[in-house]
């Protein structure tokens, strides 16, 4: 497990990296408090017998997997709770103070007076709790009603936008409805000696941009080989490359083929396409109650798995990577890891480009093949002898004397690059360079005030900044004087008193002065004005 916010790499359990202490607890319920806990364990235990299921079928090397109607009712709620459950939503989700929820704010406030929800986690919790007391089957069923009686779907997306209905009592069925009709399940497996990446946003991610709308795929990584992936119905086989052609689409997986499962009704006919609109009213109402029996939980889904290739195995984990939380990123393969951190790095997406700040140091330790056997990784590690790099070479010369710079500050800016810009000579010395660099943004990101929000998930290109490339003698004193202050504050690490690792030292601050030309330049720029000027 690579941890961000440490910047160092050890082995540990999931259930220590991503587990929450008391995250469903109760209070309500006093006689059992601990009884979601217990509801989401037998749940998981159900969706974790069909995932093994999946893994069985494609290590058989099958290219069918057949689930019962009730495996995949499992498996879609499952999927749903994985990202409702977590954590970074409790705060936001159904909280009526949150301006993009202004239009729920009425109906929450009604709701929680009716079934006295005061705590603030007792609205998510309740809904939670009915979850996962109704079956996936009832929960669409209602929120299908809720919807007919408010003038169908489109009648329910304008009362989302303005304002709902203060008395209706089953939103969740609602908000679970639209997940569950808006999307259809595929199978996708990660390319042959690659793997998919783990981090606590990988439950339900969304990716791509349908006409600026969000939320093409979800993800949801269940193991290093397999995903689950929604892409939404617009996009299905029959209709994909029409949309594509007609409709503004922004997407890194949009060209992942992925068909829809082929239905096997236990005891259900389905009627002769028809395009006249009372028929296929009749035709919906006889499915929906048809989906109510207990027959159709014996229905079969045959699902065709998808194995990405490469390429696409690595633009999913790029879509993790670019929203990983503090938490981490856990995978199994070292070879495989390096591999995904390094397409990441080679992104050219620019609001990929702070994220690149948190890995270049596991690249370095992947490369270096130095890879933690215990809990502590500074003391408790395995390296594999490597010939001195050219990395290595270059630094030791500058070291010596044999390469001399007109100023501190171009040596440090010439060896942050070489340390940065190849992602082929990443090694130890890149990966002490890069640990220090994220460690200072780390630490100053927790003292600056933040940034004020105009618009959520919005990026603005334009405000990144470049610095230059190269200082005269006494403006490199002074930059190092202020801005190397600034760095030497935040504690990241013991000062080297020797040469080498000096010139590591500065060129640390001079990814960390990148960071703030990009993302506070303003920060920057009242750092070192009227002195020095290195903002482009």
């Amino acid at each position: 497990m690579y941890d961000l916010a440490t910047q160092t790499l050890e082995p540990r359990p999931l259930a220590k990296v991503y587990g929450d202490v008391n995250m469903y607890r109760d209070d309500r319920n006093t006689d059992n408090v601990d009884h979601l806990e217990q509801g989401l364990s037998l749940l998981e235990n159900d969706a974790a017998r069909t995932i093994r299921n999946i893994h069985s079928a494609i290590e058989s090397h099958r290219q069918r997997i057949r689930m019962k109607r009730k495996e995949l009712e499992t498996i879609r709620k499952f999927t749903y709770l994985m990202h409702y459950r977590r954590t970074s939503f409790i705060s936001s989700y159904f909280d009526e103070n949150d301006p993009e929820n202004f239009p729920l704010r009425d109906y929450m406030k009604n709701f929680r007076r009716k079934h006295n929800l005061y705590k603030k986690d007792d609205f998510w919790l309740f809904g939670l709790k009915y979850i996962l007391d109704i079956p996936h089957h009832k929960i669409v069923a209602t929120g299908e009603a809720i919807q007919d009686r408010y003038g169908g779907p489109k009648g329910m997306l304008s009362m989302l936008m303005t304002r709902i209905d203060p008395d209706i009592e089953d939103y969740h069925a609602v908000d679970y409805t639209a997940t569950a009709n808006a999307a259809f399940l595929g199978i996708w497996e990660a390319a042959e000696g690659e793997e998919f990446v783990l981090g606590a946003n990988s439950f339900g991610l969304w990716e791509g941009v349908i006409d600026a709308n969000p939320g093409l795929h979800k993800l949801f990584v269940v193991s290093p080989k397999v995903a689950l992936v929604l892409r939404q119905n617009i996009m299905g086989p029959e209709s994909i490359d029409h949309i594509k052609a007609h409709v503004n689409v922004t997407s890194t997986l949009i060209d992942v083929p992925m068909g829809r499962a082929d239905s096997t009704y236990a005891n259900y006919e389905r009627p002769d396409w028809s395009d006249n609109p009372s028929h296929q009213e009749a035709a919906a109402r006889a499915m929906w109650k048809y989906r109510q029996t207990p027959e159709a939980q014996e229905d079969i889904f045959t699902f065709t798995p998808i194995k990405l290739t490469r390429q696409q195995t690595h633009a999913l984990n790029h879509v993790i990577l670019i929203h990983l939380s503090d938490t981490g990123m856990t995978f199994s393969s070292p070879a495989a890891g390096r591999n995904t951190i390094q397409y990441h790095l080679q992104s050219d997406i620019s609001y990929a480009r702070e994220s690149k700040y948190w890995f270049r140091n596991l690249l370095g330790l992947l490369s270096e093949n130095i890879i933690p056997t215990g809990p502590d990784s500074s003391t408790s590690s395995t390296s594999l002898p490597t010939s001195k790099s050219g990395v290595d070479i270059v630094l030791n010369s500058i070291a010596s004397g044999a390469i001399e710079f007109r100023s501190n500050y171009d040596r440090a800016y010439r060896v942050y690059h070489l340390a940065t810009d190849d992602v082929a000579k990443y090694n130890q010395s890149t990966s002490e360079i890069h640990q220090m660099t994220a460690r200072a943004i780390l630490a100053m990101k927790k003292i600056l005030p933040p940034l004020p929000i105009v618009f959520r998930h919005m990026h603005f290109p334009f405000l990144c900044r470049d610095i230059v490339k190269e200082l005269p003698k006494e403006e490199s004193e002074l930059f190092f004087a202020l801005v190397g202050y600034q760095v030497d504050v935040l504690k990241i690490g013991p000062i080297s008193d020797d040469r080498l690792g000096r010139i590591k030292y500065e060129a640390a601050i001079i990814g960390f002065t990148h960071w703030l030309a990009e993302n506070r330049t303003q920060v920057l720029t009242d750092l070192l004005s009227p002195w020095v000027k290195v903002v482009l």
